[in-house]
């Protein structure tokens, strides 16, 4: 896994945007990932409306095929949103990591 940038060396400080940026870069490029997002964006290609009412916000009576796609995407959203706790997860670890290295709590850096 590449190197991820600690939330304490952020320049904004914007926790929330931090954690699903992050998230998201950490699961761009799985398999699992990238198959959930393309679905989504197929289905929203197919069905217009699902994406004026998502998106836009935009309020509409919706045709029953449209009904069942939106059945579809929100079990993909909640899909996605389990690999994104579960990055959100590592990405905790991560910072706690740069946290003790900062207050120089490792055994690597107590020798120095």
């Amino acid at each position: 896994m590449e190197q991820l940038e600690s939330y304490f060396e952020m320049q904004d400080g914007s926790l929330w945007s931090y954690i699903e940026n992050t998230t998201y870069q950490m699961g761009r490029g799985t398999e699992e990932y990238d198959s959930i997002l393309n679905d989504i964006e197929e289905l929203l290609k197919k069905h217009p409306n699902l994406r004026k009412v998502l998106e836009d916000n935009t309020p509409m009576e919706l045709s029953k095929s449209d009904a069942e796609a939106l059945e579809k995407i929100q079990v993909l959203y909640l899909n996605k949103r389990d690999i994104d706790m579960r990055n959100a997860f590592f990405l905790g670890g991560n910072n706690l990591y740069y946290y003790f290295k900062q207050l120089r709590l490792l055994d690597d850096e107590k020798q120095q």
